[in-house]
C-alpha cells in the first residue's frame, strides 16, 4: 500500500515528529511504502482562490505543492499529522490543506 503523510509540525524533536516516525517505521516494516512530506521544509504558497485550476487542473502557483498533489492522488492511504497550537491546527496545514 502507498501511504502519504503530511507532517505539519515545524518542531523536528517534538511529539508530532516522534509519532510520524514511529508510524512510518511500523508501516514500512509491514511492507507498505511511505512518502512523507515535512511541510515546514517545503516551498508551498497558500491557495489564492483564483480557481484557474478549475479545482482539478494544474495550479498557476509553481511551488512544491504539485509534488504533494501527485503523491496524494497516487496514494492508497493519506495521513495528516497536525501539530496543534492552543487547540488550533498549525498554519502549515491550515493555510494550505484545511
Amino acid at each position: 500500500m502507498k501511504i502519504v503523510i503530511l507532517q505539519g509540525s515545524p518542531n523536528k524533536k517534538g511529539s508530532t515528529n516522534i509519532l510520524v516516525e514511529n508510524f512510518s517505521q511500523g508501516a514500512e516494516a509491514a511492507g507498505h511504502s511511505i512518502r512523507r512530506f515535512d511541510l515546514a521544509d517545503m516551498d508551498i504558497c497558500p491557495c489564492t482562490g483564483c480557481v484557474s485550476c478549475g479545482y482539478e487542473g494544474p495550479c498557476i502557483l509553481h511551488d512544491e505543492n504539485q509534488k504533494i498533489k501527485k503523491a496524494v492522488l497516487d496514494a492508497d492511504m493519506r495521513g495528516r499529522k497536525i501539530f496543534c497550537v492552543y487547540g488550533k491546527n498549525s498554519s502549515l496545514i491550515r493555510n494550505r490543506y484545511v
